[in-house]
C-alpha cells in the first residue's frame, strides 16, 4: 500500500491534480495536511482526505482518521497540536484514535521518525518550503503487508531527496 502525503500547497490547486495524474495507477490514499486554501466544494477533495489549516477559510475538520487495510492514520494540520514545541500531542492524539501514524503540516518543514511507536510524517510544503532543504516537497508512504512502513520524500519535480535532509 502506498499513501501520498502532501501539505501547505497555499492555492496551487494544480499541484493537486498533477500528483493524482502521475501516481493514478501507484498510490492507495492521498493525504493533505491543510492549508490548500481551496473551497471545500473543490471536487479535488474526492480524492484527497484533507484537513482544516490555519490559512483555510473552509469549513473542513481540524482532523480525519484514515482507516486503511494497515491500520488508521491521524491527519492534523499542527497548529492546534503546538507542533512547533514537540510532538507529545500528537503522539496522544494518535493513540487516543488507536492509530500508529500521524501526518501533520503547519511548519513547512519535511520529517519523519518515530516517538513511543507512533510514526510521525510532516511531508513539509509542497509550495513554500522552510527549513534545510529549499524546494517544495511532498512524502509517499509505503507499508508492506507486513506492515513494514518506509518514507521517502519528494520534490516538486518528482525526484528523490536524500534522507539527510529530513532524517
Amino acid at each position: 500500500m502506498q499513501i501520498l502525503i502532501l501539505s501547505d500547497s497555499h492555492g496551487d490547486s494544480q499541484i493537486l491534480t498533477d500528483l493524482v495524474s502521475r501516481y493514478s495507477d501507484q498510490v492507495d490514499y492521498y493525504i493533505h495536511c491543510g492549508d490548500s486554501e481551496l473551497s471545500d466544494q473543490d471536487t479535488i477533495w474526492n480524492l484527497y482526505t484533507t484537513v482544516q489549516g490555519n490559512m483555510d477559510f473552509y469549513p473542513f475538520a481540524t482532523e480525519a482518521v484514515l482507516d486503511t487495510d494497515q491500520g488508521k492514520i491521524v491527519i492534523v494540520h499542527g497548529h492546534l497540536h503546538q507542533v512547533k514545541q514537540g510532538d507529545q500531542t500528537l503522539v496522544s492524539l494518535a493513540k487516543e484514535k488507536q492509530a500508529d501514524i500521524v501526518c501533520y503540516g503547519h511548519t513547512h518543514v519535511m520529517d519523519c521518525h518515530e516517538t513511543e511507536g507512533v510514526l510521525i510524517i510532516n511531508p513539509g510544503s509542497i509550495r513554500l518550503p522552510r527549513g534545510e532543504y529549499p524546494k517544495p516537497s511532498y512524502a509517499i508512504l509505503t507499508i508492506d503487508k507486513a506492515g513494514n512502513k518506509s518514507v521517502a520524500f519528494y520534490n516538486r519535480d518528482n525526484n528523490l531527496i536524500p534522507e539527510d535532509y529530513w532524517q
